[in-house]
């Protein structure tokens, strides 16, 4: 840090430093090492009138300022993303952070950020050990049309997770996990719906200091080139980029060159609307943990073969109680995606879940829907094998919550799961056992009976297995709609 003169006061070390000083004087936030000047708070009259990261200048004396330079340890960060915010009406954004250790307290802050990466506002965030802090964005930021794109972190030793919600209230929602891991290679957006009827939009972050070139690649064969400045967020629609017209042709897309992207993709109608995660993950193995009932519901599949060449799966089906059931086979054409209703892979009466294992790696999720098409909810696999523990992040107050846990493994699991309050509180405890590769899907409430989990807001969970988890949240006005996987 430079300027010419602090009054007598040292340069600071570490995060935070304050000073006061009685003329008129540019700040510079020169870094020692190992530390990373994060922003300058700087404050008039006891209320916070700028946030930035860029160079000040200041007059104490006729302006009474005091001015906070904060640094972080760049060796020791933790980041939560939010890459998508929208408060512009009829939408509104919520979004949820968990600390998941169970004895640190979490310290870190919420920054808000414009489109083009500029700071617009700063949340100091505490949660004791197991704490939640849930937000609507429009609700606990003044600047919040502004913002579009949320930035979490800590230098706190601490375990964390959280999600975003985008919904427009009596219409639709969707939940997606919060970015903790930034993508490192091509990203694949395996679902591309741009009809009448839907229209897919995407969501961008570039977390670089630089600007990126990126080049998407469209299932059709064309492609286009966009530019993303560093730290800025982009939006658009797949019909915008072909001058607002429908692309009912192109059905999934490859976006190069993208280390240091992060994002999302919504898709919609007038009545559903879903979303996924951009990333750069894919596997030669997918779980598909559900098959909704199907008198009232029908499930549908993705599972999309980013490789230039094709790739042959098997579809290995199981029965609620693990029992493996007849398997099936097909061919992935490279570059292309398997989509369809469940009930039409012809699998057994008796499938309650089911696996894809395929010679190319490839990335899929589940969608769900009621058959009226009144709702929608996306579960996105992660193409991980299951986890041995994870958090529910939110339990519905205004609906229900459903869960669903398959065993992944031939040996049997023990799962014990506790319901907190946003303190960190546990309210009930109950422990389940599933045999090797067998399934169990049940109302929140109901694994916890007769234990009451009415002031809960989460579940946490623990297993000697591998387990793999996912939750539906639904509205009492059966409008509302969306799925998580069990963040870990």
């Amino acid at each position: 840090m430079s300027s010419n003169d602090f009054s007598g006061n040292p340069i600071p070390p570490y995060y935070p430093a304050d000073y006061t000083c009685s003329d008129t004087y540019t700040l510079t936030a020169v870094p020692a090492t190992g530390y990373a000047f994060d922003y300058w708070k700087v404050e008039a009259n006891g209320s916070t009138v700028i946030y930035t990261t860029n160079s000040i200048t200041v007059n104490t004396a006729s302006q009474s300022k005091s001015v906070t330079a904060y640094f972080i340890d760049t060796l020791d960060v933790t980041y939560l993303y939010f890459p998508h915010v929208t408060t512009r009406s009829p939408w509104q954004t919520e979004i949820a952070i968990i600390n998941t250790s169970t004895n640190q307290t979490l310290n870190g802050t919420l920054k808000a950020k414009s489109n083009s990466g500029v700071l617009l506002e700063v949340m100091d965030v505490t949660l004791g050990p197991r704490g939640r802090k849930q937000i609507t964005v429009a609700n606990d930021f003044v600047n919040h049309a502004n913002i579009g794109y949320i930035v979490f972190s800590t230098n706190t030793v601490a375990e964390v997770e959280g999600y975003t919600k985008f919904f427009q209230s009596g219409a639709y929602r969707t939940a997606i996990p919060a970015v903790k891991e930034i993508n490192t290679s091509n990203i694949y957006i395996s679902h591309i719906a741009s009809n009448n009827n839907f229209w897919t939009g995407v969501s961008l972050v570039n977390t670089n200091n630089q600007a990126k070139a990126l080049v998407i690649n469209f299932s059709d064969g064309r492609s286009k080139n966009y530019t993303i400045n560093a730290n800025e967020h982009k939006i658009f629609t797949i019909a915008g980029l072909f001058g607002g017209q429908p692309q009912t042709g192109i059905k999934s897309a490859v976006i190069s060159n993208a280390s240091g992207i992060i994002g999302l993709e919504l898709f919609g109608s007038t009545t559903q609307l879903d979303g996924l995660l951009l990333t750069d993950d894919t596997a030669t193995t997918i779980y598909y943990p559900h098959v909704a009932n199907q008198e009232s519901w029908w499930t549908g599949i993705v599972a999309y073969n980013p490789s230039a060449a094709a790739s042959d799966i098997t579809i290995t089906p199981f029965s609620q109680d693990g029992t493996a059931l007849a398997t099936s086979n097909l061919t992935i054409g490279g570059k292309e995606k398997y989509i369809g209703l469940v009930k039409n892979l012809d699998l057994p009466e008796q499938t309650a879940w089911f696996k894809i294992d395929a010679t190319r790696a490839l990335s899929g999720f589940e969608l769900f829907s009621t058959l009226d098409n009144s709702q929608l909810a996306a579960y996105a696999e992660s193409g991980s094998a299951g986890a041995l523990a994870g958090v529910f992040p939110k339990i519905e107050k205004n609906g229900w919550t459903g869960i669903a846990f398959v065993n992944t493994e031939a040996t049997n699991a023990s799962i014990t799961l506790r319901a907190y309050n946003d303190n960190g509180g546990v309210l009930a405890t109950t422990t389940i056992s599933l045999n090797g590769y067998e399934k169990v899907v049940a109302m929140a409430e109901q694994l916890f009976t007769p234990r009451p989990i009415t002031n809960a807001t989460y579940i946490a969970f623990s297993a000697t297995g591998n387990v793999v988890g996912f939750q539906l949240n639904g509205s009492s006005d059966k409008k509302m709609l969306d799925a998580l996987p069990a963040l870990n």
